[in-house]
């Protein structure tokens, strides 16, 4: 390997090999895998896709689920200059050939594990070139995996990249259409890694956090003295000072120059690291896939992976306690399954010192349960989108008394309200959130049309309703196109969820509009029970009654036995009102 890249993955790749090689980086089951031995599997699947006739902004495609081969891959496609298009592995054939397709992938890797639906989806897809299985394949034309993997070489092809380069192309979750491809650069890696590292060290510090609870956050920052530097940042002199605008600015200044510049990153290889897992957060989501940006990026990160991509409660928790987890993230569902758990309290978390939610809404009455689950923890609650690389805001909590109710935080970019004129909206006043940054995507591949219009002006129209606050923080308050008007009144779906959602006997909610003679739309409730319980219409009435005004109830509902949701548990409202949005009676 040469000592330095023109390649941005490569040459921060080689400075940790050098300095970090000994440092663990992924553990997956009885896979222990440090940064010294990933990091030659990475050069020699980039040489073998130069080997293959892979060129600077090609597009490579690949489906697999959260183990080391997901990242291995990633980073060898990045390494050869290529585009890695991560494909989402619950689609059937016809989806996978979608994207696929869509992408202009010319080489396909993929693990058997997903075999079945692959196998149907290869017949159509004719720009691909070459094919690489994981495991055994029924088809002849297919590479085996590791022998891809070893007709390569270790060294460094040198293909340059700049920050402006598209780093990955995410496909959008497809709630509502066919899926896009979001081109996302490595620039806006960059941006967004400085925003958040800068903007999460000054709210940590100026916040208020209970004495316990601060002691042992302290212990994940990686310098020493900390018994003498803990009540330093606790004092309102320091807390004044940091919460100048000048002194965010100046580390959101250092932590670029660390990110682009592993010179100044080696500084931190190696130095309490802090275990992190995502068990419900799939790779192929922008919201987990960033991570692996940054851990190649800062060379400080060390992942625990789960074999088997099924969300298991009593292995989540049994590798919290066994690997000693800090980090633990998860979708709001996968967070409602784990403090859920009937044999919750049997295991130690009291390892995990930030409990991370993204992907999705989290309720306040979930917030609340995890804070008191996780006692030592403090809560990161994001909001995201895949379209600005994803961060957008988030909000830190520490006390499960106090939680601000659909508030995400102050946002890390520009952020305006506009109404349906494209005025801009006063402190307080619903409308149309709109982002402006550095973060910001490329725009979506093969579609300039649809780039054109989310993009006006240099905004990006993110399609969700909310408000600015008195204090400066974003409150989200639905989907703009999921409102319901029912009489002339506005209804928005996540607010009368969240309310049915506190019932003991509800799993899942999903409010719909359906067509009404009398009001033009009407509200229905479309509720998924939990197991072994019963429920009536006027059981979930009598329970709206006095929580909600009366033209927001559901005036039906229909109990299902399952809700279709994605792979990170979000809800696919277009199949529910597909499948259970007939006409109002």
């Amino acid at each position: 390997m040469r000592i330095q890249s023109p390649n941005i993955i490569a040459n921060s790749l080689i400075s940790i090999a050098k300095h970090n090689a000994k440092s663990e980086y992924l553990i997956c089951g009885n896979r222990r895998i440090t940064w010294g031995e990933i990091i030659p599997r990475m050069f020699k699947i980039s040489q073998a896709l130069v080997g293959m006739g892979v060129k600077k902004a090609d597009k490579v495609a690949f489906m697999f689920h959260n183990i080391p081969e997901f990242v291995e891959i990633n980073a060898g496609i990045q390494i050869a200059g290529a585009i890695p298009v991560p494909v989402n592995y619950r689609f059937i054939s016809g989806e996978i050939e979608y994207q696929v397709n869509h992408s202009d992938a010319k080489v396909l890797l993929y693990d058997a594990v997903w075999g079945k639906n692959m196998t149907s989806a290869l017949n159509n897809m004719p720009a691909i070139e070459h094919i690489v299985c994981r495991g055994k394949s029924e088809i002849e034309r297919v590479l085996d995996y590791e022998a891809f993997v070893n007709s390569g070489t270790d060294h460094d092809p040198a293909v340059p990249t700049e920050p402006d380069d598209v780093a990955v192309m995410i496909y959008t979750g497809g709630t509502t259409g066919f899926p896009k491809g979001v081109m996302l650069s490595y620039g806006a890696h960059f941006d967004m890694f400085s925003k958040m590292a800068a903007a999460s060290i000054v709210r940590y510090i100026t916040m208020d956090i209970p004495l316990e609870k601060h002691k042992k956050m302290m212990d994940m920052l990686p310098f020493p003295g900390k018994s003498i530097i803990g009540p330093i940042l606790r004092s309102k002199v320091f807390k004044k000072i940091m919460a100048r605008p000048r002194v965010q600015e100046r580390m959101q200044e250092r932590a670029y120059e660390r990110i682009i510049n592993p010179k100044k990153a080696k500084r931190y290889y190696g130095k309490n690291i802090q275990k992190a897992m995502f068990p419900s957060m799939p790779f192929f989501h922008v919201a987990a896939y960033q991570g692996l940006v940054g851990s190649a990026l800062s060379g400080t990160s060390c992942y625990v992976l789960m074999e088997n991509p099924a969300f298991d409660p009593a292995l989540v928790l049994e590798l919290v306690e066994r690997e000693q987890i800090a980090i633990l993230g998860n979708v709001p569902a996968g967070w409602q399954k784990l403090v859920d758990f009937p044999d919750f309290k049997k295991y130690d978390v009291g390892s995990v010192r930030m409990a991370t939610s993204g992907g999705g809404s989290c309720p306040p009455e979930l917030k609340k349960r995890i804070l008191e689950c996780f006692p030592n923890a403090l809560m990161l609650d994001v909001l995201g989108q895949t379209e600005m690389t994803p961060i957008i805001s988030f909000k830190i909590e520490s006390d499960p008394d106090h939680i601000v109710e659909k508030s995400v935080g102050q946002a890390i970019v520009d952020v305006k309200i506009v109404d349906d004129e494209g005025r801009e909206c006063t402190q307080g006043q619903t409308g149309e959130i709109c982002y402006r940054s550095g973060t910001m995507m490329k725009g979506y591949y093969k579609d300039e049309a649809k780039t054109k219009e989310v993009m006006a002006d240099g905004w990006f129209r993110s399609g969700d309703l909310g408000y600015l606050d008195e204090n400066g923080e974003l409150r989200t308050v639905d989907r703009k196109n999921e409102c319901i008007n029912t009489g002339g009144e506005k209804v928005f779906p996540l607010e009368v969820e969240e309310i049915i959602q506190t019932h003991p006997k509800v799993d899942i909610v999903t409010i719909i509009g359906v067509i009404d003679k009398q009001w033009g739309s009407a509200v229905r409730a479309v509720i998924q029970l939990k197991p072994g319980v019963r429920m009536d219409e006027k059981e979930v009435m009598d329970y709206c009654r006095d929580k909600m005004a009366g033209y927001k109830m559901p005036r039906s509902v229909v109990f299902v036995d399952e809700t279709p949701v994605s792979p990170v548990g979000k809800v696919l409202r277009q199949k529910v009102r597909d499948l259970y949005g007939r006409n109002a009676p």
